[in-house]
Order: C-alpha cells, then structure tokens, then sequence
C-alpha cells in the first residue's frame, strides 16, 4: 500500500540525510510528480531540528530562480510530522555526477560555477545565505527543457533579514571541506562564505581534488584557517593563470580579500569564459549536459580557437604578456598549434632583433627563453613550455634560420667556371622522422580503475584498469590517475632515448569516508568495537574512517555500534565507501531494563 502524507503518495525513496529522508512523490490534487522530504521522526520531536526544517522551508520559499530547487509546500509548524514539498529533480547531485560522468576541462567547471554563482546571486539579493554549499546539495538537471545546476538543501541558510535571525549552537554545522574559515572560527558568516565555498567546488571540478584535502577533518579545517591550499595549476596543467589567481582570490583566508558579492564573481567567470570562446555559458551548460561525450569531444579544437583569437587581440592590443597567456592555454589543448607557433617565432624574431642579435647563431629554444625574458613573461608551466618549444623548433621557418649550404654562393672553379651545385638538402621533415628517437612505451595498470588519466595534463583515458601511453624520449611528462574515492596519482617521468617498455601498478590510496551521527550527543560510537568518539564530536567535525579490512581496499562493511551508560546499546551494518559521507540517524536508545 502507498504511504501519504496530506494529500501527496510516497512513491519510493530516492535519499536520505541526517536530517530528513526524501521520497519521489506524487500530488494527488494536482497530478505532477514531486519531491517530499520528510524529517527523521527522531528529530521531529526537538525544537531545534524543528526550527532548522522551518527555516529551510522559509528561506526557499522567498527564492526564485531556475537555478535554486522550487519549493511547492510545507507542513507547518504545529504539524505532528514536518515535511517540505519541492519540484523532482530528474538526474543525480554533483558528486555522483564527476564521479560517473566527469568534466573533462576545467572551462566546464567554469560553467557548472557561473550557473551556481547566478543562483547565489539571486538568494544573496533576498536576504538568504546557503551556508552548506557542496556537490552533494547540487542537483543536476539531465532531462527537460532546461537543463542546468540547481541548489538544494538550504537547510542551515541564514536568514538576514528581520528578525528571523537565528544561530546554530552547540555544533559545527556545515561541510569542513568547503567550510569558509570564519565559520570554522566561529565568527559570522555572510555572502563572502558562499563565495568561498563555490571557490572549492570550482577548484574541485578543474582539478578533480579537493583545495584543503587531509587525513582527518581536524586537519582539513586546520588547513582552511591556515589557508594551506595547493597551487592549482600543479594539479592540472590545463589550468589557466587567470583561473588560478580567481581561485586564489576566491579561496581567500580574508573575506575582504575574495571577490565581493556574487554578481562580481559571476562576472569574473563571464570574462574567463569569453577568453575561452564560451560566450554564452547557459546554453554551453545546457549543451554539455545534453551529450557530456560529445561536448567534451569537441571541445578542445573549440577552446583552441577561442584562446587563439584571445591571444590575437591581446596581440593587436600590444598586451603582449596577455597574449603569451592566452596562447600558453592553446598548446595546453592543442599542442603543436601551427598559429599560435606562428606568433611564437614572430615574437621571438621581434625580441631578438630587438636586441641586436642574429638568429643565425642561436638555436630557437635558446631564443625563446630571450624573448621571454626579454617582454618580462614567464611560462606558466614547464611541462607546456617544453612542448612548445619543441614544437617550434621543429617547425621554425626558412626566414628565420641561416642559409643551407646549397644556397650559398659557390666558389669558382679554375678558370673561372662555377662549383657544381650541391644536391639540394632533404626535406627537413623527413629528416626529423628518421633521426627522431622511438617513442617509449608506459603501460599503467589501475586499481580498482581510472576514472580519468592524464599525460602532461590532456585527458587520455577513462574508465580503464590498464591504460598504455606514449612518452617521448628525453622530455618530461607528467602522469595523473584520478579516481572520486582515491588520492590523485602523479608521477613525473623522463625516460631515455632507447628506454625500455615501462610497467607501473598503481594501487590508488583510498581517502577516509567521513561519518556523521545523528542523535545523543554524549552516546558514545563505536565502529569494529574501535571507539571513534561521541556522536557530539561527529556532529562537530565527522569521523575520518576508512573501509574494512577485506577483499577491496575501497568499500566494506563494518559494525557500528551506539551507546550510552545504562542504556540498551544500537546497532546496525554499516556499508563505509572510501570517500563517502555516512550520516547515521540513530534512534533514542531506550534505558536498560
């Protein structure tokens, strides 16, 4: 028999929080399907669970916005079971989404971000802060006319205006992986915490890691305070300077240092997408989720264009520092593109004569690091500076190199007659076929899998247990694997002309999942009768814990085990995942007869 609550049909359940269940229902007055969220019983009966519920349901319902999860109904205050009615969401949250899907470029995270900061936009503008922004209160929206990102779960928002105002006390609410630093402090948060948090999440969709990953949440929310955040760029090389320092900006220790209100940053991201040839971010966003294979297929001959063109009118403009960026972004998709080597040689021929030099004595390579110390620009990125050079080098043109023998006067023979011509020299391209050196074979098996291999920071495989690549003999590349439950694998290799076959195995380190406990705070928690701590301290910061000990590394289930002196204890099997996030309801714990 189908549950109702009022009028709606509990159809089946399609989540779970520590807070609330969420059922796909059905109004019975209206005939549409909808989304009901229900509040753990055990909670309903605490006023301050209840004023939590109360508030998501105010807060949302003040919003519009095609961004922001519409609110349809509520159960009211004095209701005996608290429920929330919103629209259904066809598709999955943002975290199953890069797990399963993945973005490919971090010009996608720009997009998913530009939409989420539109959202921001409008709440901020209402009087309404998120406080809770991450990829698990992200809907995707897959199917219907508008495809996009939408914001849910305005569970702890805070109302700013009237006197609506309230605090959460005695816990830390909120995520510490994208926990703004203030609120980790204690001290108020405002829009600039939406900010900052966003600025995680864009930081996690460009280089599939999170900015303050640690061990333990102690220490990731040490390193929030601290500001300890890895330089993007060094996690994937497609990562612009322009990108980097937003992200910098954005993920600010001061608020007064981060972008100021939402619509500046959606500005900000509006800029970096032009620069991209993405002009239109709606309609990219919506065209990527309609084929993500597809998209990100066609992508990278796209933003080459775009980058190109940007470099160009930085070029005219006599920006020549922004021109380099630019064009550094194009061979970091396109490596080897002809134009962009094009402007590279004139630039270099311009520096160099500049300074009185003749080409005909220097090797390209030598000439570009001239040139780029000459206008005051530093490659952005080794590993891309090297490929570009190479390139250039191997497509530098006749203008620019000194005579070939053949075309040089030939001293005159006795009697005055002319030298026999010398045979005209091989095709330069030919010749670089025949000298160049074997490429060298690198074979990487995955466990459990990659969901995204990188080689010198372009895509190369994903979904694959054994992945094989070639390397270049004498140059240095730079391999990442990549896996949602795993710490990132990179190793860098240089291997030598005449290598042989290389094999790694690249057992991937599984992350802590974190785990939450609903309930008592002074009931102890136990996990393989290991205590962990007090559902209290859980609350406060969750519990770092990993898998089982069994046949996989990555998932397992353990014994969770809850309880209080003089009171029958609870249990339960509890599936841990590496990198999940566990949040246990656990029921009252009724006393020892």
């Amino acid at each position: 028999m189908i549950r109702k609550v009022d009028r709606y049909e509990l159809l089946e359940q399609v989540g779970s929080g520590g807070m609330a269940a969420v059922y796909r229902g059905r109004d019975t007055a209206l005939r549409r399907e909808v989304a009901v969220k229900l509040l753990h019983p055990h909670l309903a009966a605490r006023s301050e669970s209840r004023a939590r519920f109360s508030r998501e349901a105010r807060a949302v319902a003040r919003l519009s916005h095609p961004g922001i999860v519409e609110i349809f109904d509520y159960s009211g205050d004095g209701a005996l079971e608290s429920w929330l009615v919103t629209e259904f969401v066809h598709g999955r949250t943002l975290r199953a989404f890069s797990d399963e899907v993945g973005f490919g470029f971090p010009e996608v995270g720009l997009l998913v971000a530009r939409a989420l900061a539109d959202a921001l936009a409008h709440a901020h503008a209402a009087g309404v802060i998120h406080r809770d922004l991450k990829p698990e209160n992200v809907l995707v929206c897959e199917a219907g006319p508008r495809r996009t990102v939408k914001l849910a779960d305005f569970g702890i928002a805070r109302l700013l205006a009237g006197d609506e105002r309230m605090t959460m006390t005695g816990a830390l609410v909120g995520s510490p992986n994208h926990m703004a630093p203030e609120i980790v402090e204690g001290r108020e948060a405002d829009a600039r915490s939406d900010l900052f948090s966003l600025g995680t999440l864009l930081y996690w969709m460009a280089t599939g890691a999170l900015p303050f990953a640690a061990p333990n949440p102690t220490a990731v929310l040490r390193r929030v305070i601290e500001g300890d955040q890895q330089d993007p760029r060094e996690l994937s090389p497609l990562v612009s300077a322009p990108l980097a320092a937003l992200l910098g900006r954005t993920l600010a220790r001061d608020p007064e240092a981060r972008p100021q209100t939402a619509a500046g940053l959606r500005a900000e991201l509006d800029g970096l997408l032009a620069q991209a040839g993405l002009g239109e971010p709606p309609e990219e966003l919506a065209a990527f989720l309609a084929d993500p294979g597809a998209y990100k297929a066609a992508l990278p001959a796209r933003l080459a264009a775009g980058y190109r063109t940007a470099g160009e009118a930085a070029l005219a403009a006599g920006d020549r520092a922004g021109a380099l960026s630019a064009f550094d972004q194009v061979l970091a998709v396109a490596p080897g593109d002809p134009a962009v080597l094009a402007h590279l040689a004139r630039l270099t021929r311009g520096a160099r004569l500049r300074r009185g030099a003749t080409l005909a004595t220097a090797g390209l390579l030598l000439v570009c690091s001239v040139a780029a110390a000459a206008i005051g620009v530093r490659s952005i990125r080794e590993e891309r500076r090297r490929r570009a050079d190479a390139a250039v080098s191997a497509r530098r043109p006749a203008a620019l190199l000194p005579a070939p023998p053949a075309a040089r006067s030939a001293p005159a023979q006795a009697g005055g007659a002319p030298a026999p011509a010398a045979p005209p020299p091989e095709p330069e391209s030919a010749t670089a076929r025949r000298s160049a050196p074997r490429p060298v074979e690198l074979s990487l098996q995955v466990r459990p899998y990659a969901q995204r291999a990188l080689l010198d920071g372009v895509e190369v495989a994903q979904g694959a247990q054994r992945i094989t690549l070639q390397l270049s003999p004498g140059q240095r590349h730079r391999v990442q694997v990549d896996h949602a439950c795993c710490f990132p694998f990179v190793k860098d290799l240089e291997p030598a002309p005449g290598s042989p076959r290389i094999e790694l195995r690249v057992p991937l380190e599984p992350r802590p999942a974190s785990l939450r406990v609903e309930g008592d705070p002074a009931a102890r928690v136990f996990l393989d009768g290991r205590l962990l701590g007090t559902a209290g301290e859980s609350q406060r910061a969750p519990f770092a814990v990993l898998p089982p000990a069994g046949e996989s590394p990555y998932e397992g289930v353990a014994q969770l085990r809850i309880e209080r002196d003089g009171r029958e204890p609870w249990r339960t099997a509890l599936k841990i995942r590496a990198a999940g996030e566990i949040s246990v309801a656990a029921p009252a714990l009724e006393p020892t007869p």
